[in-house]
């Protein structure tokens, strides 16, 4: 922030000249202060930066002062407190220091450390003279929008609420821990009439639960007039189909008319809540809504696995939603049976969103997303004929599934017709399309598909997602270079294609498509395939050589290049090819590029091209290499570190090896190059060593810390738990944390099984030192033993680990080393702390005690989640980690969980009295699964008393 203030000064030409400044009269330096300022033009940004930084909080004080006075006339029109980080008397003085007047502080965004402890009298004192006006005729802030997104609010808001100015337009509440007792609150300011200008309300990812969305609803119902109420986004709220019944009550109400925006994504709704919604759609409560979102609702499902079709066919069949545009219905699994099949329970089918007249202004629709989202042939063949006899006239962007069937008798029928759609002309609005992979999508259907997409007829196609995993695509590739060079799809701006083994000429005829010009628009592009050979990378190098993609700003490769069956020895020139475009800047305009590649002679081919120029800043490179067969060769190792060392690629960001197990010299080596001085690694941001020897992983971590360079933004340092760093690396690793070499680490993960005592020892030292202050996750596991367990634990009193964020610490075996852990985690020196876990632990009955003891605000006062999973806590560990919550003030959980502990029904009485007293009253979700020893009776008898806290 200091830099910022030196900007200031720095842009006058006398505003170095302080003794100047001192003689000078107050009007004169008045003056002087007035032309720097407007010299300087500081925006509503800069000034919020200043404005919450204590370098450059006195200059903000200054600034507002003249445009209090209008002595300066610089636009104050929002202020961002999100990362403001003062006392609460700065605070106070900052927001009364705030001019007034029409278009000044329309936008206030706060954060967590505004609304907390002291500072929160100063905001809501700022709130209600925001509120009150302006005295006697004088003009007043007119604060319009009001973001409190992830201020950890809970029960904070209460008092917020009271206090919301009238002119409130739009309101952001999300990911604030509300629960009943504030929508109750919220509720009685809409009950009020207060926020008659509410244009748009954020309460997502807020745990209120079925008994929440009821509050609020009956605040939206009790409204005495209509709100304006625009967009309202209820999504991760934990609604579930008792929520949403009541929502869909208040909404049949119909004080919400005006609403064109509701998101109730990923709330349980199931068939029960989707059941009411579409009556409220039905009953006209929504005539204007323009985006609905129901993603990963369970549509179709019953909790007991049934499917109940007839409220998702209701809600399509509506004649309701006539000023729809966006419909979201991704990560549900609707469509996977045959229309009218046995045991649907209804006539659903996919080519109702095609209906003419149903949904004549639907521009997106999103039926995609990971498992359980998947389509039957038979369904995209119903939507896609549908399509093409004019059914979706405003369509511009179609998101369609994972297509369920048969590689061995595969039905294309669904493919066929969506191509014969593509071609009818009344799609010709399409921007984007994306296409998962079909399993019933033959080598001839991908071929037609292709065809389709290149007859011109989808010409303003902007994003294309296609993806190929059987049969034969070499036609289909072709068809589509085809296209490209005949600039058919000349609008693309994002291209990605997914196939599996292809023959060289088709990737190589794509990628010399794409130098010919066809898509000057291009930005993104992202291709996987494999081959025999290189010539589709060779293709690739010469298209984007060819300097014909002038805007072309990503590029992600995936390829794997198998040497051909019987062939000599390996030549590489694709490969070669373009790792020299790469190096050469061939494409100015690239900014990020990904390469998954395979540890094989292909890899040292690319890194042959590379080292032929240099790929650095601005350009960044993230690089995932695997191994796919037993018989690769592992010359890449040394010709990747080779050009490293030369200074080659310091450009590099992200690192990733794993599947080939690289011997302890090219472990070594790597870990050398990336510190290598001339490596110039200054982006360098995140490393992952996965699946390698004890051997390689130990040469690594040495190699690293031989070399003499630093890694500035290395934030990110991951080693998979299956080989531990053995002792030589744990002293290497503190090296490099000690040494003040890898300064921003805020993610470390580790095995430190078998260390010793020396390697303990020096892992205690990093975690000692004061360059150690940047971490914020630590992953280890230690599995043993007494004096190791214990050095580990005085390293976390140390008081450098303050900013601690989250531990997780597996396969502890004996209970002294719990206790020890508990005790250095005790130590009060871990107040930021607000995820522990454990997993593959032995806990038992005196593990349980000795959490208990650890478990109170005093010791962990930023506590959030607690997980201890796998590790034996058994009925006597539970138990006493709630007796101790019964008798001591617990931190301020909001996930617990216990599973796979062993746990039997003799848990659930003491777990139910706590839950009674609320002695956890941030509790979200406690968590017992996997504990098979409670049967239903009890599994009933916990859901039926806390529904939406227990899993179970």
């Amino acid at each position: 922030m200091s830099q910022t203030v030196d900007n200031f000064l720095g842009s006058h030409p006398d505003a170095g000249n302080s003794q100047s400044l001192g003689v000078r009269s107050m009007p004169t330096t008045d003056n002087v202060l007035c032309s720097l300022f407007e010299h300087a033009r500081p925006t509503a940004e800069q000034m919020s930066q200043l404005a919450s930084d204590r370098n450059g909080f006195g200059l903000a004080l200054v600034l507002l002062g003249f445009i209090r006075t209008g002595r300066t006339l610089l636009p104050l029109a929002s202020l961002d407190l999100s990362g403001f980080s003062l006392g609460a008397r700065k605070l106070k003085l900052l927001l009364s220091s705030l001019p007034s007047g029409p278009g000044v502080v329309e936008t206030l965004r706060c954060g967590p450390h505004v609304c907390k402890d002291a500072r929160l009298p100063a905001l809501l004192d700022f709130l209600q003279r925001v509120r009150a006006g302006g005295v006697g005729g004088a003009p007043s802030i007119s604060l319009k929008t009001l973001n409190l997104s992830k201020c950890d609010l809970a029960q904070a808001a209460v008092a917020i609420f009271h206090q919301l100015p009238r002119s409130l337009e739009h309101l952001d509440l999300s990911g604030n821990r509300l629960r009943t007792t504030s929508m109750e609150s919220l509720a009685s300011v809409f009950s009020f009439g207060w926020l008659e200008h509410l244009l748009s309300l954020d309460l997502s990812d807020n745990p209120l639960g079925p008994s929440g969305l009821k509050a609020f609803a009956r605040g939206l119902s009790l409204s005495p007039q209509s709100p304006p109420l625009q967009s309202l986004k209820l999504a991760r709220t934990k609604a579930k189909a008792e929520g949403v019944e009541a929502l869909a009550k208040a909404l049949k109400a119909k004080k919400t008319t005006s609403l064109q925006t509701l998101d109730l994504a990923e709330n349980e709704m199931r068939p029960a809540g989707l059941k009411h919604l579409a009556s409220a759609v039905n009953a006209e409560a929504g005539p204007h809504l323009r985006v609905l979102i129901l993603k990963r609702n369970f549509l179709a499902h019953l909790p007991s696995g049934q499917t109940d079709t007839a409220p998702i066919s209701e809600l399509l069949c509506t004649g309701s939603l006539k000023e729809l545009e966006e419909l979201d219905l991704s990560e549900n699994r609707l469509f996977d049976r045959e229309i009218g099949g046995e045991g649907t329970g209804s006539q659903l089918s996919a080519a109702a969103f095609a209906v003419p007249g149903r949904f004549p202004k639907l521009r997106r629709l999103d039926l995609g997303g990971r498992y359980p989202a998947v389509i039957r042939s038979e369904q995209l063949a119903a939507f896609a004929t549908a399509l093409g006899v004019g059914g979706g006239p405003s369509l511009q962007e179609l998101i369609i599934p994972f297509g369920m069937g048969s590689e061995e008798n595969p039905n294309p029928e669904g493919v066929v017709a969506l191509a014969n759609a593509l071609t009818s002309g009344h799609l010709s609005e399409l921007r984007g399309l994306e296409i998962d992979g079909q399993q019933d999508m033959t080598g001839e259907a991908f071929a037609g598909l292709c065809r389709s997409l290149a007859t011109g007829k989808v010409s303003l196609l902007q994003n294309l997602d296609l993806g190929m995993y059987n049969d034969d695509a070499d036609e289909g590739v072709v068809a589509l270079a085809e296209g490209i060079q005949g600039q058919r799809l000349f609008s693309l701006a994002s291209f990605r294609l997914r196939l599996s083994n292809v023959k060289g000429f088709a990737p190589s005829g794509l990628g010399l498509a794409f130098g010919c010009g066809g898509c000057p628009g291009l930005q993104k592009l992202d291709l996987r395939w494999w081959e025999e050979g290189d010539e589709g990378v060779g293709g690739l190098a010469e298209g984007l050589g060819g300097g014909r993609l002038p805007s072309l700003r990503d590029l992600s490769l995936e390829v794997t290049c198998r040497r051909r069956e019987g062939e000599g020895e390996w030549v590489g020139e694709g490969c070669i090819a373009l790792g020299e475009v790469l190096s050469r800047g061939k494409v100015p305009s690239l900014r990020t590029v990904s390469l998954h590649w395979q540890w094989n002679e292909s890899f040292a081919s690319l890194c042959e091209g590379l080292s032929q120029g240099r790929v650095g800043p601005p350009v960044m490179v993230d690089i995932d290499l695997r191994r796919v067969r037993e018989n690769d060769t592992y010359l890449g190792v040394s010709r990747f570190a080779e050009t490293i060392r030369a200074g080659k690629l310091s450009g590099l960001r992200k690192v990733s090896f794993q599947g080939y197990q690289i011997v302890n010299r090219e472990g070594g080596e790597l870990g050398e190059a990336l510190t290598y001085a001339d490596a110039s690694l200054n982006s360098f941001e995140e490393l992952r060593i996965l699946s390698q020897t004890q051997e390689a992983t130990a040469a690594f971590f040495q190699g690293l810390s031989r070399g003499t360079g630093r890694l500035p933004a290395l934030h990110t340092l991951h080693s998979t738990h299956g080989s531990s760093i053995r002792t030589e690396g744990a002293q290497s690793l503190s090296a490099l944390v000690s040494g003040g070499r890898v300064p921003s680490l805020k993610d470390l993960k580790v095995n430190l099984r078998g260390i010793g005592q020396e390697g303990m020892q020096a892992f205690a030292a990093a975690l000692g030192s004061p360059h150690v202050s940047a971490l914020r996750r630590l992953d280890v596991l230690i599995w043993r033993e007494g004096r190791e367990v214990g050095m580990f634990c005085a390293a976390l009193s140390s008081g450098h680990l303050r900013r601690l964020e989250e531990l997780r610490v597996g396969v502890l075996r004996g209970i002294e080393d719990v206790r020890a852990l508990c005790v250095g985690l005790g130590s009060g020196k871990l107040s930021s702390l607000c995820t522990l876990h454990f997993w593959d632990c032995s806990f038992g009955e005196e593990g349980g005690r000795a959490l208990s003891e650890l478990l109170v605000a005093e010791k962990l006062p930023s506590l959030r989640t607690l997980v201890v999973e796998g590790s034996a806590l058994r009925d006597e560990g539970v138990t006493a980690l709630i007796e101790g919550w019964l008798s001591r003030n617990p931190p301020p959980l909001q996930h617990v969980d216990v599973g796979y502990n062993q746990l039997t029904d003799r848990v659930v009485n003491p777990l139910l009295k706590l839950l009674a007293l609320q002695r956890l009253p941030a509790l979200e979700i406690f968590d017992l699964l996997g504990n098979f020893g409670i049967h239903d009776r009890s599994k009933d008898l916990l859901s039926e008393a806390f529904p939406e806290t227990v899993k179970v």
